[in-house]
């Protein structure tokens, strides 16, 4: 049986074309939607390591991400430009079957929430990350079967490394002026109190009350908003159903605490607040430290607000920047606010009118 479906797929073009197209689209997509945000990558790479216990490959996870990135779109761009290139097929199945086996891991034994394979754009589950990849590499196996020995259009080849190139350039440019497009609800132009509230107004929507009639016995659900419900004389509280909690970081996750001390509300309503944001201190190198002290006390000579924003200890922060205000964030929130490991958010009364990478700032 599998021989005659092989000889079938020899002597038939088509099943080779539906595959190529198939599994190019698809590695195309998932290279796109990684490199909208190649931070998130970055920060998944980073979660593999400690889960593989070699977080010491650390300095890697930009490099990293930018290969991968640019593998997958030369792979995707490949098989729907190369023809019927059997080196072409031979390396697609190669990839996934090193996605497939990956992803097996990951399903298994659950080290990370999301295998990341379209970043956050479309997050899925781990088991519904290898069900995809099975498919993938039997269509890889399709393509393969199909292809021929100088089928390939070299035309096409050549143009596949270009768009590559093309694309790794695009990813090192979002690595240092942030990405084109932001996936979290912290974009510049943003007000945060306002998607606050937003927030909370559609998860109170979502929740539904279910009472039980005094009189009829009769059960009905409410929206948890519906003042119908509140009159206990008539119904009687039987049920509060909630929506799973997602995952999904929003402006609802923006706090800043000083110890016990939440400073979120009042910074927010400040005329001007620099949020100097340093994920871990202990990473900036030695003049990399230098230009934030530089750009922090530039920032106080115009007499702006400026708080250093870190998600490491503060009595190790103070070590490093004494005299200098600071606040912790939830290391997943301050991820989300600037897609970036350094770097400055400049609010007005709460709005997000700026933000930009340490790299990309021009500090005298």
């Amino acid at each position: 049986m599998g021989c005659k479906t092989e000889a079938y797929i020899r002597s038939n073009a088509w099943p080779s074309r539906v595959a190529r197209i198939v599994v190019g689209l698809t590695f195309i997509f998932s290279s796109v939607a990684k490199g909208v945000d190649p931070y998130g990558t970055v920060l998944k790479l980073g979660e593999y390591f400690g889960a593989l216990g070699v977080g010491w490959l650390e300095w890697a996870e930009m490099p990293l991400a930018a290969l991968l990135i640019g593998v997958e779109l030369l792979v995707g761009v490949a098989l729907l430009a190369g023809g019927r290139s059997r080196m072409v097929a031979r390396g697609a199945l190669v990839v996934n079957l090193c996605f497939l086996a990956l992803t097996l891991w990951v399903a298994v034994a659950d080290p990370v929430a999301e295998c990341g394979c379209f970043g956050d754009v479309l997050p899925i589950g781990n088991w519904a990350t290898f069900g995809k990849n099975v498919v993938l590499t039997l269509l890889a196996v399709v393509a393969v079967w199909g292809a021929r020995e100088g089928g390939e259009c070299k035309k096409g080849l050549w143009g596949s490394m270009v768009v590559a190139l093309l694309g790794v350039a695009f990813v090192v440019r979002s690595f240092i002026c942030l990405p084109v497009a932001d996936v979290f609800p912290f974009d510049e132009g943003v007000n945060i109190p306002e998607i606050m509230a937003e927030e909370q107004q559609a998860e109170e929507q979502q929740s539904w009350v279910t009472c039980r009639n005094r009189t009829t016995g009769e059960e009905r659900r409410f929206a948890a908003t519906d003042p119908e419900w509140w009159n206990e004389e008539l119904w009687e509280f039987v049920a509060l159903e909630q929506p799973n909690e997602s995952v999904k970081v929003g402006a609802r996750d923006f706090r800043l605490f000083v110890d016990d001390l939440e400073l979120t509300n009042h910074l927010l309503m400040m005329p001007v607040c620099r949020l100097v944001c340093v994920e871990d201190v202990e990473r900036p190198t030695a003049r990399e430290q230098a230009k934030l002290v530089r750009l922090i006390d530039s920032c106080r000579e115009r007499g702006e607000r400026v708080v250093l924003v870190t998600s490491s200890p503060l009595m190790r922060a103070s070590e490093l920047y004494p005299s200098v205000e600071l606040c912790n964030m939830d290391p997943v929130a301050l991820r989300a606010l600037l897609r970036a490991p350094m770097g400055v958010v400049s609010l007005h009364q709460g709005t997000i009118v700026h933000k930009a990478t340490l790299w990309r700032l021009k500090v005298e």
